[in-house]
């Protein structure tokens, strides 16, 4: 089985490699559900001699080549592909380039997040600066103009299927609401 992601920047995309997710442990089945998920966004977007353009080692790029580039393109997916808002895109970028192991968690969360939300709420990454004591990480934000009685539940539910992949990771990402309307 192959995963697929879009490494673009403004169009320029970059000759990636195949990864094999068979390889993956049963402690990165999260990974190979994002890759399975990232496959099936883009088989209906590119034809099938163009996927392979967008073939990628995410574990590769995060051990040794992420950068504001690569970071900035997944941005870009999120926002064109799943509806994404970013407040403060510089800031998602220092963070994950800061946090390098967090980048296919994040990218998992979103998507996930997308799944669960979809067009019933409009969904941004931000970098919540706590106010009282020097802490920053990843929110996932989760705005709706009605909220659901049950949105805190379908939060936990994504929360649930990515936090074990952060296991012993640096830096951390939060989905959450703060029961504010859509930003315009």
């Amino acid at each position: 089985m192959t995963g697929y992601a879009v490494i673009s920047s403004f169009g320029n995309y970059l000759p990636l490699k195949t990864l094999d997710i068979t390889s993956f442990g049963a402690p990165d089945a999260w990974r190979i559900s994002l890759y399975k998920r990232l496959g099936l966004r883009l088989q209906n977007t590119f034809t099938e001699s163009s996927q392979s353009e967008f073939i990628i080692d995410i574990a590769d790029i995060v051990r040794n080549s992420i950068n504001a580039a690569t970071i900035e393109s997944s941005l870009l997916f999120l926002q064109y592909y799943l509806g994404f808002r970013f407040t403060n895109p510089e800031g998602v970028i220092d963070y994950l380039q800061k946090h390098r192991s967090l980048y296919d968690i994040t990218l998992y969360a979103c998507i996930l997040t997308e799944e669960k939300f979809g067009s019933h709420a409009q969904i941004s990454l931000e970098v919540y600066q706590d106010p009282e004591i020097d802490d920053h990480y990843l929110t996932i934000y989760v705005r709706q103009n009605e909220y659901e009685p049950d949105i805190i539940e379908k939060i936990d539910a994504v929360c649930k299927e990515y936090e074990s992949a952060m296991t012993g990771e640096q830096g951390y990402i939060l989905v959450t609401t703060d029961f504010h309307p859509p930003l315009v």
